[in-house]
C-alpha cells in the first residue's frame, strides 16, 4: 500500500523540500501550511498549527480517506531574536506556542492514531540550539530544547506499539526563515553585530534539500534513532557530551559574538 505522510510548514523552506523528496519516494503526501501553496504536486491544507481543533480535523481527514498516516513531521515553526527583556511578550507567547506547544498537541493527535494502527513515524524539525543556546536567542533555544525533551519522552511511550518519534538537528540553512524572524527592539550594537553574524551564517548555511534527506531517511529506517543532526557542527555534539558547560557557552559565544 501507498504509504502516507503529513509534513507541517509544507509551502516553503525545508518543509517544501522534504515533501517534494517524499513524492520522489513513492509517498502520498499532505501538507499543512499556514499561506497557500501555489503547486498543484501534492496536496496542501491551509491551517495555522495553532489551531488544534483544525489540525485533529486534518489529521483525522487523512486517516479517514487514506486508513493510514505513516508518517509525520512536524516543521513548522518561526524564529525569534534579540535580547529577551526587549522582546514584546506577544512574540513570546506566539513563539512558545508555534514552535513546542504545536508540536506536543499534534504529536498527540496524531500519535493516538498510529499507537491504535501500531505502526508509523513521528519526526520533529528540531536545531542545533536545542543543545547549544544561541546568544540573543533565548526563546528560540528554549523551545527547540523542549522539543528535545518531549521527543525522548514521547519516543518512550509510544516505542512499545511500533511507533517511534525522532528529532533532526539541523545548523545553518539557507531558507527565507531568516528574513522572517522577528527580532525584539535592538539597543545595543553589540546585538546588532551577533545578529548579523548568524545571519550570515544561515544565508551561507546548506540547502533544505539536505535537511530533507535526511528527514525521508529516517523516516525510511526500521526503528530511527532518536536523534540525527545535519551540518558541519557534528563535533559540537561530541564536544558537548564532554566539556563543561561553562567552556560550551564561551565557544558559542566566541563563534556567534
Amino acid at each position: 500500500m501507498e504509504k502516507v505522510v503529513i509534513i507541517t510548514g509544507a509551502s516553503s523552506g525545508i518543509g517544501l523540500a522534504t515533501a517534494k523528496l517524499f513524492l520522489q519516494k513513492g509517498y502520498k503526501v499532505y501538507g499543512v501550511a499556514r499561506n497557500e501553496y501555489k503547486g498543484n504536486d501534492f496536496k496542501c491544507l491551509v491551517s495555522d498549527v495553532n489551531d488544534a481543533d483544525k489540525m485533529e480535523e486534518i489529521i483525522d481527514e487523512v486517516y479517514t480517506l487514506e486508513g493510514r498516516i505513516d508518517v509525520f513531521v512536524n516543521n513548522a515553526g518561526f524564529g525569534l531574536a534579540g535580547e529577551l527583556v526587549e522582546t514584546k511578550v506577544k512574540d513570546i507567547q506566539n513563539l512558545f506556542s508555534t514552535n513546542l506547544t504545536s508540536v506536543a498537541v499534534n504529536t498527540a493527535l496524531v500519535g493516538k492514531i498510529m499507537k491504535q494502527q501500531r505502526f508509523g513515524k513521528i519526526i520533529n524539525t528540531c536545531s542545533l540550539s536545542a543543545l547549544f543556546p544561541l546568544p540573543y536567542q533565548a526563546a528560540y533555544s528554549a523551545t527547540k530544547a523542549g522539543i528535545e525533551v518531549l521527543t525522548r519522552t514521547v519516543r518512550s511511550e509510544l516505542k512499545p506499539y511500533n511507533v517511534y518519534v525522532s528529532t533532526v538537528l539541523p545548523g545553518d540553512v539557507k531558507t527565507n526563515f531568516t528574513d522572517a524572524r522577528i527580532k525584539g527592539k535592538i539597543e545595543d550594537k553589540k546585538v546588532d553585530k551577533s545578529m548579523q553574524k548568524f545571519e550570515k551564517y544561515e544565508r551561507q548555511g546548506m540547502s533544505p534539500d539536505k535537511v530533507a534527506k535526511k528527514i525521508v531517511k529516517l523516516a525510511r529506517k526500521k526503528k530511527p534513532q532518536p536523534r540525527t543532526s545535519v551540518g558541519a557542527l557534528k563535533l559540537l555534539i561530541i564536544l558537548q557530551k564532554i566539556l563543561p558547560i561553562r567552556f560550551l557557552d564561551w565557544l558559542i559565544k566566541k563563534i556567534y559574538c
